[in-house]
């Protein structure tokens, strides 16, 4: 199966995954310029497919895709699954072995945290802990939530001690691991 991807993007990274834990076929197919031309040459028949690319931007760019089922996902490459493809796969669920599970995890923990919000070292415990509210707070506004729904944009929020949980626990990845997750993503 052809992939189209490019070097270095989840779908890149994710096919890899795909070829070099699981031993999937794939042929990775670089150099399309961005995800219109990556679309344009899915549907022209130029690539049979890509891998990685975020239910929130098939929503928002090819939401007929969607509706008229153009389109057939295989696997969801996320630590947890998203309820509106319920009936897809999760990438975890392939993992056989603690091996595979840990590698998955440091892989797609990335994944979880999306695009965070950061703030300085040494930031004072109680003004984080009021950016947190504030961002909690915000992330379950009723109007906020609306203008996100109007522009057809998705609202996940991960609580910043979600995050600091997760952290932990890569932080204690065995070398070992860490070193076979970097070889799997290396053509």
């Amino acid at each position: 199966m052809s992939f189209v991807n490019g070097s270095g993007s989840d779908p890149d990274v994710f096919a890899l995954v795909l070829r070099n834990v699981f031993g999937a076929k794939i042929k990775l197919i670089t150099g399309y310029p961005g995800s219109s031309d990556i679309n344009l040459a899915i549907e022209r028949g130029e690539i049979e497919g890509r891998c990685g690319w975020s239910l929130s931007s098939i929503k928002s760019r090819n939401h007929d895709w969607l509706t008229e089922k153009k389109f057939n996902p295989l696997v969801q490459f996320a630590l947890a699954k998203s309820p509106e493809l319920a009936d897809v796969p999760l990438i975890m669920d392939f993992g056989t072995t603690a091996e595979q599970q840990q590698i998955l995890r440091l892989i797609l923990a990335r994944q979880v945290m999306g695009r965070p919000f950061l703030a300085p070292p040494g930031l004072p415990a109680d003004r984080r802990d009021a950016l947190r509210r504030a961002f909690d707070a915000t992330m379950r506004d009723p109007e906020f939530l609306a203008d996100a729904e109007k522009a057809d944009l998705e609202v996940n929020p991960v609580t910043g001690e979600a995050i600091d949980a997760l952290l932990a626990g890569l932080y204690h990845t065995p070398k070992a691991i860490a070193d076979k997750a970097a070889a799997a993503i290396q053509k």
